[in-house]
């Protein structure tokens, strides 16, 4: 648990004053979150259910988070305020359209 913390304080701290996120593995699935105190409105999309764009909600310590989501590869970007935002992340990939996706690789 204490690794878990240190690897995600550890992420904040290595990305910068860009909107940070990250990926936590529980055991029903994964739960992805996103921190950007300056958000009004934070969707998500993922190739889990075809990219539907799903609302997220902000938990007690005011990130963004969307779960529900099987612990297997997908690709991912969020909506912030109406722009696509795609947050630094170790895997990515051109779209059919020209726009780029993260990979979350478990």
């Amino acid at each position: 648990m204490m690794l878990r913390f240190l690897s995600i304080a550890m992420l904040f701290l290595a990305t910068g004053c860009a909107p940070r996120h990250f990926i936590d593995r529980q055991d029903s699935g994964v739960r992805v979150f996103l921190d950007d105190p300056n958000a009004a409105e934070v969707l998500f999309a993922s190739s889990v259910d075809g990219f539907r764009v799903r609302p997220t909600t902000r938990d007690p310590r005011g990130l963004w988070v969307i779960d529900d989501l099987a612990d297997r590869e997908f690709r991912y970007f969020f909506i912030v305020d109406g722009r696509v935002y795609i947050p630094p992340c170790r895997y990515r990939e051109k779209d059919d359209f020209g726009a780029t996706n993260c990979i979350y690789q478990p």
